[in-house]
C-alpha cells in the first residue's frame, strides 16, 4: 500500500486492531518472559523476556505500517502496558502475581525488563515505523 491509500484500515477498526494485537502480544509475552536459560546458579539469560520484547517490537512496527497511523502503537502500547501491570499488581492481594517485579530473583528480573522493557519496545517500533512512512511518502512525492 502506498501512504494515505484508500485500502487502509479506517479509525474504529485501527483501533481495535491496536487494542486486539496489545492483548494478544501481552499474554503471549508474559507466558514467555518466565523461560530462563541457566548457566549456573548466578549467570542466566531470559530468552523468554528478549523474545518477548522482539515480538513487541515486530507487532508495533507491523501495525503502525499497515494501519498507517502511529497513533495505534501508542494504544497497542497502553494496552500491552495495562495487563502487564495487572498480571504484575492487581492479582497481588490473592498471591496470583503472572508477572513478578522483585530484581532479588531471577525471574523477577524478567519480570522487570518485560514490564519496563515492552515500553522502549513500543516507543522503539512507533519511531522506526514513522521513518519508514515518511521515507515511503518522499519517494511518492518524488515520484
Amino acid at each position: 500500500m502506498k501512504p494515505s491509500s484508500p485500502t487502509a484500515p479506517g479509525t474504529v477498526s485501527s483501533a481495535i486492531a491496536a487494542i486486539a494485537l496489545g492483548a494478544i502480544v501481552a499474554f503471549c509475552g508474559t507466558m514467555w518472559h518466565a523461560s530462563i536459560w541457566y548457566l549456573s546458579q548466578t549467570v542466566y539469560i531470559p530468552w523468554g523476556t528478549l523474545l518477548a520484547l522482539l515480538m513487541t517490537c515486530l507487532a508495533t512496527i507491523w501495525l503502525c505500517l499497515h494501519t498507517q497511523r502511529t497513533w495505534t502503537g501508542g494504544l497497542m502500547g497502553v494496552t500491552i502496558f495495562a495487563i502487564i501491570t495487572y498480571f504484575a499488581f492487581g492479582r497481588a492481594r490473592d498471591q496470583s502475581v503472572l508477572v513478578l517485579m522483585n530484581t532479588d530473583l531471577p525471574i523477577g528480573v524478567a519480570g522487570t525488563l518485560w514490564g519496563l522493557g515492552s515500553l522502549f519496545c513500543v516507543t522503539l517500533g512507533i519511531i522506526i515505523a514513522a521513518k519508514s512512512h515518511a521515507r515511503n511518502r518522499a519517494k511518492v512525492a518524488r515520484d
